[in-house]
């Protein structure tokens, strides 16, 4: 009987198992790739005529999975089968066959059936064997017949039974749609650059017709683009817009098909590389674009599955190709979406001027193409910005020394200088505009939430909007997953007083473990927000020669206790910071200088009882809140400012800066 040439076990051994679906499917792609050829052959496909049907069952053990590839191709004359029975053959190198496929068939599969009908030398005959993993005689009960003249369609069948070894079981996919996609993404490029002849793949009651299931999602073909380069020599790109639905078997939206051979060997995602989304009047398109040339064939590997290169030329090639898919395929597209990141630019710096640093247009080309929010365009931005302030600090650290060093001014010194201060203070101008528009936006939100509060005082899940106002001023935080811990965070006091701004908080005059565990399931979690004091020492005073105290009572509250007084809560918290009994949040105890000042404040809304147990105090000088002196151990006031007051009186307080920064 026939054998193949060389160690068959040895050479099958050390082929490359599967890593994943892709790889598994790769032994029944080469199938269909013969098949391909074969019908190119019989020169049927021109005529509408040649065909391949690929039916699958799976089965319940991956050992007894069926596969049929049929092709109504060419056929295994006996040139063709000579060049079966040698492996590593040239035979079809010219259309990149490395001669090994129906090798990976004795890796994958249990069984490999052929039954091949051809015509030689006018007669028609019909051939058949078994093609076994074996160290000789591969080719078993092989058998040839003649047959009558037009009795029988010329073509192949191959059947596979039962995938072999657990890399092809494990790996081979279990879904008829992961199968079909995997289908469609290998041969893309066939299908739509139209060197496929019709190929139908059936699964079960699942049959999907090729290439009509990928061209069917071709929204327009946009020509090709040729590209001379010194590294790669000459690629073309062949360009073309899909729906959406084209991509969703890939990572990302727009991709390029680095073909070898006509066979699509590797796919690359670009989206970052033209940095545009999904586009389109519907916003449903997506590019794909194949990619051939001399190098790329030359340098594919025998399974036809990889390049003989490393990813860094493969990123480089995809980068060549980018320029031209942007600059010519998809072009108007491009430039829209650059004038909307534009737009998008210019509103970020409005928000954040510190970053203004440079011309709009300027600022997008150091960031990613597929950056189009404020917070990516901030991540990009943010290491050139650290880089101009080392060199700015630099530089004005070099002007000081030459002052201090008394040494022999050059004569543009001063030019010098001048340059030096008025980088520092376009910084500066850039950087209060945006702590200044953020002051701005606090005291919006705070008008809102405060509007909304009272809109929504009593109803069911009002809490969550009472919560919020008071966590937007108040600086400690109680951990959502763990209520016992609490955890420091940047605070807004400065709308109670603009002292507050520069004041460090340390403790609250109520623990937190004690509030968490007070509460039960059924009391509303407002008892951690409201009714308690918050103490803040000004930063850098040890021990603490000025501390603040404020407390938030919720907007609108009139059912204080009838023994309710906002100054014996004061003077109880104080006399546990004068007595050591107060720890902060390193859990240290606060010490408070002999003479420390206290400066007290209470948000609340003056009615009620609370209006009846301050009548005797004194007003504030604008009339409307009510303030009075400590007495006795301690030294400062106590304040109550109305909500209505509170944000209106921030306002006031910096409009100057908020009309300056406008």
């Amino acid at each position: 009987m026939p054998s193949l040439a060389g160690d068959i076990i040895n050479r099958v051994r050390r082929l490359p198992k599967p890593t994943g679906a892709a790889e598994a499917l790769q032994p029944l792609f080469e199938a269909v790739s013969n098949g391909m050829h074969a019908v190119d052959d019989a020169g049927e496909r021109p005529s509408g005529i040649g065909r391949i049907d690929i039916d699958i069952t799976l089965a319940a053990s991956p050992g007894e999975h069926e596969f049929v590839v049929a092709d109504t191709g060419v056929g295994l004359d006996n040139v063709r089968f000579g060049a079966f029975l040698t492996t590593d053959t040239d035979f079809k190198s010219n259309r990149g066959g490395k001669g090994i496929g129906r090798l990976l068939w004795l890796d994958a599969f249990n069984a490999v059936t052929v039954t091949s009908t051809y015509r030689e030398d006018g007669k028609l005959y019909r051939r058949h064997f078994k093609f076994a993993l074996a160290r000789d005689e591969q080719i078993q009960q092989h058998a040839i017949e003649e047959l009558a003249s037009g009795s029988a369609q010329i073509g192949t069948t191959i059947r596979f039974r039962g995938l072999r070894g657990t890399a092809y079981q494990s790996k081979f996919p279990t879904r008829a749609d992961t199968i079909i996609r995997h289908f469609g993404s290998h041969f893309l490029a066939e299908f739509i650059l139209g060197q496929s002849p019709p190929v139908t793949v059936t699964i079960g009651e699942r049959s999907v017709a090729f290439p009509g299931a990928i061209r069917d999602l071709l929204v327009e073909e946009r020509g090709g683009s040729d590209i001379a380069t010194d590294e790669f020599g000459n690629l073309h790109v062949d360009h073309f817009i899909f729906n959406k639905a084209a991509s969703a078997d890939f990572d990302g939206n727009h991709q390029l098909h680095l073909i070898a051979n006509g066979r699509t060997v590797s796919t690359r995602k670009i989206d970052g590389l033209i940095g545009l989304g999904r586009f389109g009047d519907d916003g449903q398109s997506v590019y794909h674009g194949c990619v051939t040339g001399e190098f790329l064939d030359e340098r594919v590997n025998q399974e036809r599955t990889n390049f003989n290169f490393n990813e860094d030329v493969a990123d480089q090639i995809t980068k060549v190709c980018s320029r031209a898919v942007s600059e010519q395929a998809i072009g108007t597209e491009v430039a829209a979406f650059d004038a909307t990141r534009l737009e998008t630019m210019h509103s970020f710096l409005s928000e954040y001027p510190s970053f203004g640093f440079a011309a709009p247009s300027e600022l997008l080309e150091r960031t990613p193409r597929n950056a189009v929010k404020a917070e990516q365009f901030a991540a990009a931005l943010i290491p050139t910005r650290i880089r101009r302030d080392v060199d700015r600090n630099r530089r004005v650290q070099d002007v000081v020394a030459k002052l201090g060093s008394g040494e022999a001014l050059s004569g543009n010194f001063a030019e010098l200088v001048r340059a030096a201060a008025d980088d520092v203070k376009a910084e500066e101008q850039r950087q209060l505009t945006e702590y200044v528009l953020r002051r701005k936006l606090v005291l919006n939100v705070m008008d809102l939430l405060i509007a909304r509060v009272r809109e929504v005082d009593g109803m069911r899940d009002a809490f969550h909007l009472e919560e919020t106002l008071h966590q937007f001023i108040c600086p400690m935080r109680v951990r959502g997953d763990d209520p016992a811990r609490i955890e420091v965070s940047d605070h807004d006091l400065w709308v109670v007083d603009e002292r507050l701004t520069f004041a460090k908080y340390f403790a609250s005059d109520v623990p937190v473990s004690q509030l968490v565990a007070d509460v039960t399931s059924t009391e509303r979690p407002d008892v951690l927000v409201w009714d308690r004091l918050h103490g803040l020492g000004m930063d850098g005073d040890e021990p603490l020669k000025r501390v603040m105290l404020i407390e938030f009572k919720k907007p609108g509250r009139r059912d204080y206790d009838e023994r309710y007084s906002p100054m014996n809560q004061v003077s109880r918290y104080l006399t546990q910071l004068v007595n050591g009994e107060i720890e902060g949040l390193n859990r240290q105890r606060v010490r408070l200088a002999a003479d420390c000042v206290f400066y007290c404040y209470v948000v609340a809304d003056i009615v009620g009882n609370l209006d009846v147990h301050t009548s005797a105090w004194k007003t504030t000088a604008d009339g409307r809140g009510r303030w009075t002196e400590l007495s006795g151990r301690f030294r400062g006031s106590i304040e109550i400012i109305e909500w209505a007051d509170l944000v209106k009186d921030a306002r006031a307080r910096n409009a100057a800066f908020i009309e300056l920064a406008r």
